[in-house]
């Protein structure tokens, strides 16, 4: 009996220790990407996260962390004057496409 206690105690405790290992792991990517100031270091940690379920994920936030790479427009640099930041603001809305509606569709025919 208490030989089976300890063969039990044993494996919930191996268990324990490989989830909180590959859990560890899975983190190092977000890890790498604060201590090297990377803009996207949020994006990161989410993508090494989302590698527990598809492992190629992984891969790809520990390339992308060491990389420096930036994916998408999701900042922009402050400008070193501050006479160029009035300039860099758009003074207006962007242009919304020109899609067409069932009104124009029916105007066509």
């Amino acid at each position: 009996m208490k030989l089976e206690i300890v063969s039990l105690l044993l494996i919930f405790f191996s268990v324990i220790t490989i989830v909180l290992g590959i859990i560890k792991i899975h983190t190092y990517p977000g890890k790498i990407a604060e201590a090297r100031g990377h803009p996207q270091k949020d994006a990161i940690e989410v993508t090494s996260l989302l590698g527990l379920l598809i492992f190629p994920f992984w891969m790809v936030a520990l390339i992308w962390a060491y990389s420096g790479a930036v994916i998408g427009v999701l900042y922009k640099p402050e400008p070193a004057n501050p006479e160029d930041a009035a300039e860099a603001a758009p003074a207006t809305k962007p242009e919304q496409a020109d899609f067409p509606t069932a009104s124009s569709a029916s105007a066509e025919s």
